[in-house]
């Protein structure tokens, strides 16, 4: 109790911003207006929250009863309702009808969540700010394995998504879980859940075609096997389109995704059921890496560095201009910079523009996963399961030269009981181990042939060009053992405090312990207040850690040593990973308000404080020691969310989101600091449904050590129409981005030469469900 007085005592007095005093005035005066709460809940009167689950249990049919969409924030499976998190569920529907092609796009609305998409076969997704441009900082589960990877420390989703007909539900819980999770539940948690393969028996199919060409078709096939038994197998083929970078270049960003898949499920005994699951994925696509800055001259050794371009503008010049340098000190041409592609504005450059060069390589990604689960529950009421799975992933970012395979084997323990009238225990054990073979090759533009090389940090020749990307291969085997404890106590029939941690030991970053708090308070019925405290680890990715990045090359006329004073050298600037980055640690604060004073109508209201130590940041500047650096962040914010259930014919659902943050005392723009979404879905008929969303998301900065971008802010406009034929048939026609030609998003850093356009598109869709 003590923790709790002092967690209150953070949030409202010392850190978070005005508005949690304005949630705490609007918590108190609503959850006791009789317009916001039920008066009375005696005799046999069901809350509004137990009104809204018994709808959902009208709408299912007997297999799913026990089913119903529930969370496991405690380490146990409850009501939504009940859970004291952030938590937002997606379900097939919430896919189907809005015209999104995979469980992605689902994501922007989200509250908290931001969902940008780079080129044609990507969008990524990022929590509550300080996620970057991958997926590093809020842990993936999807079918019952973690699929964030150790060596970038992101997720694929693409490629790790799965047909909508087989996806039971997509549990979005915003907030640090450590204690249950574990590390890398720094952000939040994405679960995606399968159905039984019982609850997709007979033939589901789901095309999806754009106009520009890009397709995705799915099949599932479902059977029976015996009266307790059952399988489903399915397929998916995608083929992504050309689209079209900023600048109007082709964006060469076209390939294919092809997917397989499989379950199967048997009931051994009435409190005994067992599944195995597995799949396999390729995926073939080119990716551009941007040489527009990666060469470089200098005079001498103690000289400022200037583009190689910036050095062949000044040999234009007249002898006598003070920039003027003597062609006759410039490397002989080479393939790379012989032959730009046009220019890039560069202000600091005479012209204001830079040469353009960029390199296209073959980018692969093949995957294969197999998954088992024996679960049960026991006389003495103990829930428990038993969970395995092994992952083999070879994947080649041929525009890096930078190629790994990766072979990953993971156990699980979980359990839960009720212990006396007043307690639920949970507890976990869990291994991992993985395996990893990198490859890195020199690329043919810094492969200079009989150029010398010399490497600035020991003024020695090389024997050969190093790679963009190296890797320590002193550092190819991990291990992780991880256990947890949590007990969630009813103090009273309205108030639950819950207690627990989370034990690693760990290869890369050693012991660490992640314990968390977590009170709720439902005072009568329509109102359940939480409050949390929770100090969660994220795990530097293999890449920060032992990686060396070698990111461009220097010119010297006059030779860096006296190895070879007259013909000049290349010379190797390299920045290595910091293989003694600690994990980061963060201390988080929240606090939270869900009110339902009504069945139809829900509103959510949250925020939150995190104190980051050592976060992990990539370094932007060529004097930079390290590639990465390990520093201090703070970030704050909220979310606002509404479900209302206007009639039986028209839904809105609402979220705004404000997230800021700073590193070092410097506030942060690479993640906006507003976002808000509105969506409508409007039953004209039985058998018509139309759809509008609505997306807002706020300016955000893509650092760049010579090209930062801007991406504006920009409204979003999706509309579609849905027709059923009949019950189990859906036809769906979608236009997206409707209100303007196109707006950027994003890009990678370092990687992409310049953003590619999200442009106004068209889709029909046809889906047959089971």
């Amino acid at each position: 109790m003590h923790l709790t007085i002092k967690v209150l005592n953070f949030l409202f007095c010392k850190k978070l911003p005005f508005y949690s005093f304005l949630l705490l005035f609007a918590c108190a005066f609503f959850s006791f207006n009789p317009l916001f709460c039920k008066e009375d809940l005696g005799g046999d009167k069901l809350s509004p929250f137990e009104k809204a689950e018994l709808k959902k249990l009208v709408s299912l049919d007997f297999r799913n009863l026990s089913k119903v969409s529930i969370q496991g924030v405690l380490g146990y499976d409850q009501e939504y309702w009940r859970n004291p998190a952030s938590v937002h569920v997606i379900h097939p529907d919430d896919i189907t009808l809005y015209g999104y092609a995979n469980t992605v796009e689902a994501l922007r609305g989200v509250p908290g969540m931001h969902v940008s998409r780079g080129l044609s076969y990507d969008n990524f997704a990022s929590m509550r700010n300080f996620s970057g441009f991958s997926t590093q900082k809020f842990l993936g589960k999807i079918g019952g394995r973690e699929v964030t990877q150790l060596m970038l420390g992101s997720a694929n989703y693409s490629v790790d998504d799965y047909p909508i007909a087989v996806i039971d539900r997509i549990e979005v819980i915003r907030g640090p879980g450590a204690s249950i999770w574990g590390t890398n539940a720094v952000n939040g948690v994405i679960n995606l859940v399968t159905k039984h393969s019982g609850d997709t028996q007979g033939d589901s199919v789901r095309l999806l075609v754009q106009d520009d060409g890009t397709f995705m078709g799915d099949y599932v096939h479902g059977g029976q096997v015996s009266e307790d038994s059952f399988y489903r197998v399915w397929i998916r083929d995608q083929e992504y389109a050309e689209g079209t970078l900023d600048s109007g270049r082709a964006a060469r960003d076209d390939g294919y995704l092809r997917k397989f898949g499989f379950r199967y499920d048997k009931e051994l005994a009435s409190d005994l059921n067992f599944y195995i699951a597995g799949g396999g994925a390729t995926r073939r696509l080119e990716h551009v890496l941007d040489f527009t800055n990666r060469l470089f001259y200098s005079e001498t050794l103690t000289s400022a560095l200037v583009p190689l371009d910036y050095a062949r503008q000044g040999s234009l010049l007249s002898s006598f201009h003070p920039l003027y340098v003597d062609p006759s000190k410039l490397p002989t041409a080479t393939s790379f910079w012989s032959a730009p592609d046009g220019t890039i504005p560069y202000p600091a450059l005479l012209t204001g523009e830079i040469s353009r060069f960029q390199r296209y390589g073959e980018m692969t990604n093949d995957s294969g996963h197999i998954v088992s689960k024996l679960d049960g529950i026991t006389e003495s009421e103990l829930e428990w399961s038993l969970t395995s799975a092994f992952e083999k992933t070879d994947i080649n970012m041929g525009h890096l030269g930078f190629e790994w395979e990766q072979n990953q084997l993971d156990l699980a323990f979980d359990a839960n009981r009720p212990v006396g009238d007043s307690h639920r225990f949970s507890f976990g054990l869990g291994y991992r181990r993985t395996n990893l073979n990198v490859q890195s090759t020199p690329l043919e533009p810094f492969d200079f042939g009989l150029t010398p090389t010399v490497d600035l940090e020991t003024l020695t020749l090389l024997s050969s060009s190093p790679s963009i990307l190296e890797y320590d291969q002193d550092f190819t085997e991990f291990n992780r053992l991880t256990a947890y404890v949590q007990d969630s106590i009813n103090l009273t029939e309205e108030i639950v405090l819950s207690v627990g941690t989370k034990f690693e030991e760990n290869d890369l970053t050693g012991s660490g312990i992640q314990p968390g708090i977590r009170s709720s308070w439902n005072p009568n019925g329509s109102n359940v207040f939480w409050l949390g405290y929770s100090k969660a680890h994220r795990q530097p990715s293999l890449r920060e850690r032992y990686t060396v990045l070698n990111p461009g090359r220097i010119w010297y006329p006059s030779g860096a040593t006296a190895l070879n004073p007259t013909f000049g050298v290349w010379a190797n600037k390299p920045f290595a990973g910091g293989e003694s980055l600690d994990r980061e640690e963060i201390d988080s604060y929240e606090m939270g308000w869900r009110n339902r004073p009504h069945e139809n109508f829900l509103l959510e209201l949250s925020s939150y404080y995190y104190d980051s130590k050592d976060a992990v940041l990539a370094a932007t500047s060529l004097t930079s020691v390290n590639a990465y650096e390990a520093k201090d962040a703070k970030s704050y914010g909220g979310e606002l969310s509404i479900d209302w259930e206007v009639s039986e014919f028209w839904r809105l659902r609402g979220g705004y989101s404000l997230a800021r943050g700073e590193v070092e005392g410097v506030r942060e723009f690479d993640f906006p600091e507003q976002t808000a979404s509105l969506r409508s879905l409007f039953k004209y008929s039985d058998n018509l449904t139309f759809t509008q969303s609505l997306f807002y998301a706020d300016e955000t900065q893509i650092p760049s050590d010579y090209n930062p971008i801007t991406i504006p802010s920009h409204l979003r406009l999706d509309l579609g129409l849905v027709w059923r034929p009949r019950q189990d048939w859906e036809i769906g026609l979608f236009g997206r981005d409707l209100l303007e030609s196109y707006h950027l998003e994003t890009m990678y850093p370092g990687v992409d030469v310049e953003p590619a356009r999200v442009e106004r598109t068209f889709l029909l869709t046809l889906y047959k469900k089971f």
